[in-house]
């Protein structure tokens, strides 16, 4: 593609993507990758990990730093993440008139759990997919911000999530290796995430984030921009990331991993989901913010320029539907999870 649009934003380039080689402690992981190109500065740093970590080494590790479900910050001392990788790959329309589309952030990041009881480890399918969810809830569900009434003399603080989730969750064979895939559907900020995870060690696993942004004029709300910025060249390129990945666990991990998936249920492959009670609030709360950042052509400044709210609901049911990719394997069991609040092992930063 010589010129992008905003029906198809360019992408980078996969013809100049090169090998990018990460010794995890003995863990291989190779994988293709364009240069980076960073819409904002040639400033930021991108690509700066080293090329060896010891993923053994605590000392290298920070602690997990969410928000809470009244805004505070807080430190979660039993899971700690190491960054190996990062980059950032900008997506343009037609120049002059369209310009910035959007753009494909990938992290990919070594989670560690230090309360991980002695009897469990994350080679084991059905606690790698809980403490996922886990860690989905904490950077995700209790990502709450402040909702409004369109009742004036309502002053209720009300609260509402700016994600749904977990969305489209399958396990994925790539390479021999088996990867627990799930997506969030944003309600009021615009950036999407994908996150692929597997074990690569009793309590380590990776998981490789990519979070897109898309940009249009006049369509500054998560429902307005689907219909402006379709995500295809977005998820073109991480799956031909993904495809060229190669993972080899070391040895040890390797035959651990096999010791562990021996064990009766172990290899189950349990999906997870979202709650009627979670579609109910999100389809109101797209609805809500269908307005922001857009003004529907006919009418004045201070129209009401939400969307019909069937429509949101439309699609927020079909966002949710299963889509399987290929490799996937047939869906097994919903693993039955009720969002909690997992904030005992934390403090506030203050």
């Amino acid at each position: 593609m010589l010129i992008g649009s905003e029906k198809k934003p360019k992408a980078p380039s996969f013809k100049k993507a090169r090998a990018i080689e990460k010794d995890l402690a003995g863990t291989k992981l190779r994988f293709m990758a364009p240069p980076h190109r960073d819409p904002l500065s040639n400033l930021n740093r991108w690509e700066e990990e080293p090329d060896s970590l010891d993923i053994f080494d605590s000392k290298i590790f920070q602690p997990l730093e969410v928000l809470d479900k009244t805004g505070e910050r807080r430190i979660f001392d039993s899971r700690h993440v190491l960054r190996a990788y990062s980059s950032i790959w900008e997506f343009r329309g037609l120049p002059l008139f369209q310009g910035y589309c959007g753009d494909l952030v990938l992290m990919i990041e070594i989670n560690a759990l230090e309360d991980l009881p002695v009897n469990e480890s994350l080679f084991d399918n059905r606690v790698l997919a809980r403490e996922v969810y886990k860690q989905f809830e904490l950077t995700k569900l209790l990502d709450l911000h402040r909702g409004r009434s369109d009742d004036p003399l309502d002053i209720t603080p009300y609260r509402w999530p700016s994600y749904i989730g977990p969305i489209n969750c399958q396990w994925l064979s790539l390479q021999g290796a088996d990867w627990l895939y799930l997506e969030d559907q944003p309600l009021l900020k615009i950036e999407q995430t994908i996150n692929w995870n597997i074990a690569i060690d009793d309590k380590r696993y990776l998981t490789f984030r990519f979070s897109f942004t898309r940009s249009a004029r006049n369509a500054g709300n998560p429902y307005r921009i689907e219909h402006r910025v379709p995500k295809d060249n977005f998820l073109g390129l991480m799956h031909q990331i993904m495809n060229s990945l190669n993972l080899e666990l070391s040895p040890e991990a390797a035959a651990r991993r096999a010791q562990i998936q021996a064990q009766p249920g172990a290899s189950d492959k349990p999906l997870l989901g979202c709650t009627p009670e979670q579609v109910k609030e999100a389809k109101h709360t797209l609805y809500m913010w269908s307005g922001r950042g857009y003004q529907e052509e006919g009418k004045d400044r201070d129209d009401d320029h939400r969307a019909n709210p069937e429509d949101v609901a439309a699609f927020i049911d079909e966002r949710i539907k299963p889509r399987p990719l290929p490799n996937s394997y047939p869906p097994g069991e919903l693993l039955k999870l009720s969002p909690q609040s997992f904030i005992e092992d934390t403090q506030i930063v203050q």
